[in-house]
């Protein structure tokens, strides 16, 4: 019996050395200029990144009711940020209280010791409007960019997250936190 060669696909060669090089090079003005100045938009000088991370994780991780546990908020942004958990708690705190009433948070009907937190529609409007002014933010970033190289772009970082999200090197790196504490970047500082 014969293979179509149609159906075989040939494997893409994979990043040398050199390429993971020059990419590693991109981390920095991407993750701190690029990342940092969108966060601004999302913060609309209103938030701090922690609390606009704590929106955003929602409208991401949410589901369509836009709710998430406390404690796995909690647990994300103590990682992301290196806060404690009373900063985080201060953070909520802040976004749910007046003026800003952007976040509920209630008692989890399924365990009375855990809380949800949940995007009010103040909150959601809010992230609609920080979402369309980082729209607009990156449309002006790239408008001089070919739509294609865009597209591969979009490709690129779908690919990453996945095999980030996928990967035992993120387990690892997990596992080495949690057993420091957290505190070997700490004592780096």
């Amino acid at each position: 019996m014969s293979q179509n060669p149609k159906n075989l696909k040939t494997p893409l060669p994979k990043p040398d050395q050199a390429q993971t090089a020059e990419l590693l090079e991109y981390f920095y003005p991407v993750h701190y200029q690029l990342g940092t100045a969108l966060e601004d938009v999302v913060r609309a000088r209103t938030l701090s990144r922690q609390q606009a991370a704590i929106l955003w994780l929602i409208r991401s991780a949410g589901g369509p009711e836009f709710r998430m546990p406390r404690k796995e908020i909690e647990l994300k942004i103590r990682n992301w940020f290196e806060v404690t958990g009373a900063a985080v708690s201060k953070s909520l705190r802040g976004m749910a209280r007046r003026p800003l009433e952007l976040i509920h948070i209630s008692e989890d009907p399924s365990s009375g010791r855990e809380n949800l937190v949940t995007l009010t529609p103040k909150g959601l409007q809010f992230l609609d409007r920080t979402t369309a002014r980082a729209r607009e933010f990156l449309s002006q970033l790239i408008e001089d960019v070919p739509a294609n190289l865009v597209a591969e772009a979009m490709e690129f970082f779908a690919h990453v997250t996945r095999a980030f999200q996928h990967s035992s090197m993120r387990d690892r790196l997990r596992l080495v936190d949690s057993k420091s504490g957290g505190s070997e970047a700490r004592k780096a500082r």
